[in-house]
């Protein structure tokens, strides 16, 4: 008994100096303060005089961390907010009716303000300026975008669906389709440009002015091949799309490798530009992409440029954000920080995704209301607004 009472005793003591050994050695740690931080809104230079932005939306996130904050700013324009130093991404969105872009900017249509910082090194208690990017509503948007592809890596299937949002008849005659460099975990070396985007590949919808027209309320949709890739021999079982006669308007024809076949039944756009004819198809990427809609004179003449910061000897076609008509800015998942972004805020102040490659889903535009029959989808130029993940890809059905 005393032998067990002794062993007891031994190991007490022994617990008592092993946890004082630990109490010796733990370091000290200090809690990290928060430091205040105001942001200051500008208006555009183009809005009316005295305009104050306030009830702006705005998404504070640590880039570290993950943590978003969700606020809005006050009725001058500043947001105050208590932040752990850390590095931020700042975006802010805001939508107005016809009537107060009337008031704001002499336009009676609806319009958008927008900003985008990143990234943004918080150290100390500071005050941050940010100017507001403005822009309005077009008739023609990106509804809907597939490119993800089906898994045993088949993405043949891509397909882009243009619709007419406006109440007029559009003609498409000479519509450009452009997309940016795939989208990476790298940041993007343009990304500082606001007047121009930096286009891969481009291509044009043919036509001299008036041959094609699209009417309030419908679609327009442009395959990667044209063809009912569910059946064909040429596709795969896994597709969910058939984009062949009757469904694909026009398709991304590539003569360059050899390589793609030519749907006989579904048109050719033309092929614009190219930074590299390599590869056997159209391919914009099943990581995602920047995807814009324009129009202008003089294409040809427009300059081309290197990606800054990198070594690539790649040359991108500069496009001038004015001649935009619609942007899509698409990542390949929701941990891409703004950083990464390939279109400037000026055309979309956001970023969406399906969140996988061959994931077999697509972005859709979310549907905003419904007048006198004919679908109204939401356009704010902020795609983490306007986009949804749809689950199976579904070309003009949309209600």
């Amino acid at each position: 008994m005393n032998n067990y009472i002794n062993m007891k005793y031994i190991k007490a003591v022994l617990l008592i100096c092993s946890i004082s050994l630990l109490a010796s050695c733990r370091k000290d740690f200090t809690e990290i303060e928060s430091v205040a931080v105001v942001f200051q809104l500008r208006f555009p230079d183009n809005f009316s005089e005295g305009s104050i932005p306030h009830d702006i939306g705005i998404q504070i996130r640590n880039n570290i961390t993950g943590e978003l904050k969700m606020v809005s700013s006050d009725q001058e324009g500043k947001i105050a907010l208590d932040l752990i130093p850390g590095t931020y991404s700042f975006t802010a969105s805001h939508t107005y009716t016809a009537e107060e872009s009337d008031n704001l900017i002499g336009h009676a249509e609806e319009s958008f303000v927008n900003a985008s910082l990143t990234p943004i090194v918080i150290t100390e208690a500071t005050q941050i300026e940010v100017k507001l990017n403005g822009s309005r509503a077009g008739g023609l948007v990106i509804r809907e975008f597939y490119y993800s592809g089906v898994p045993t890596s088949y993405f043949y299937d891509c397909f882009v669906e243009i619709y007419n949002n406006s109440n007029a008849t559009i003609y498409m005659d000479s519509l450009y389709m452009g997309n940016t460099k795939s989208a990476s975990s790298a940041a993007y070396g343009f990304i500082n440009e606001v007047d121009s985007v930096y286009l891969a590949q481009v291509w044009m919808i043919p036509g001299s002015g008036q041959e094609r027209s699209l009417a309030p309320g419908q679609s327009l949709i442009i395959a990667m091949d044209g063809i009912n890739h569910k059946t064909d021999p040429n596709g795969n079982p896994n597709s969910p799309v058939n984009l062949g006669p009757g469904i694909a308007d026009f398709e991304t024809y590539w003569p360059y490798t050899n390589r793609d076949t030519d749907a006989p039944d579904v048109p050719n756009l033309i092929h614009a530009y190219a930074s590299t004819t390599a590869g056997f198809d159209w391919l914009p990427g099943v990581g995602g992409t920047g995807l814009v809609l324009f129009k202008l004179n003089g294409f040809d003449d427009l300059p081309v440029s290197k990606e800054p910061g990198t070594s690539s000897t790649t040359q991108y076609k500069a496009v001038p954000t004015s001649a935009v008509i619609d942007a899509l800015d698409v990542v390949s998942n929701s941990n891409i920080t703004a950083d990464k972004k390939r279109l400037p805020v000026t055309v979309d102040a956001g970023m969406t995704t399906v969140g996988a490659s061959y994931s077999g889903k697509s972005v859709r535009r979310k549907i905003k209301n419904v007048i006198n029959g004919q679908t109204i989808f939401q356009d704010t130029n902020n795609s983490s607004a306007d986009f949804e993940i749809n689950d199976t890809p579904s070309p003009r059905k949309w209600n």
